[in-house]
């Protein structure tokens, strides 16, 4: 009766093993678990650790393509992001790549040293990012929205390679959220 027992306990600690083995493969798929890394890097204040989900090259790009184009429609010109490159009317401005790396560089320096100043506040935690986010997945893209205390901080994610990652911004909640820092700062 006991060797039964003790058979029964073994296989089901095997099971549960195998089964939260199964499970954390599984969210480590998930956008969900890229937005878990996200909040512990910040909360951790570790740059590095963040790096790897979010794609601060291209999304500098995208808003440096998505400004210009507001600008440029703004004095009557169409504009249309293309790639790399934005169109307007039969010209094609190319964005170069450079400058994104160094666009990137500098945002990720400024992160860095944000994070350094033990002062500065991060997120409470991962668990907090994950308990105010709702994720609406499709395929290899995801759309994250961030809700808070009456705000709420809209990303798309992508898939890539494996790993999901930040891959744009909602620009009308950037800037509606950094106008409220501001204001706040001043205040």
């Amino acid at each position: 009766m006991k060797k039964r027992l003790g058979l029964i306990i073994a296989l089901f600690a095997v099971s549960l093993a195998f089964m939260a083995g199964v499970f954390w493969g599984w969210f480590q798929g998930t956008p969900y678990y890229a937005l878990y890394q996200i909040g512990a890097a910040l909360s951790k204040r570790q740059v590095e650790r963040l790096l790897p989900f979010v794609d601060f090259q291209g999304m500098l790009n995208r808003q440096l393509a998505e400004t210009l184009s507001l600008y440029l429609s703004k004095e009557g010109a169409r504009a249309q992001q293309k790639g790399p490159s934005l169109k307007v009317g039969e010209i094609e401005v190319r964005l170069s790549p450079e400058a994104d790396k160094v666009a990137a560089d500098w945002v990720v320096r400024e992160l860095r040293t944000y994070l350094k100043n033990k002062k500065n506040p991060t997120l409470p935690s991962s668990f907090a990012l994950l308990a105010v986010g709702r994720i609406t997945r499709k395929g290899d893209y995801a759309l994250v929205t961030l809700s808070a205390e009456g705000e709420r901080l809209r990303l798309g994610m992508k898939k890539e390679e494996g790993v999901w990652r930040v891959v744009e911004l909602n620009a009308e909640d950037v800037q509606r959220l950094l106008k409220g820092y501001f204001r706040g700062k001043k205040g």
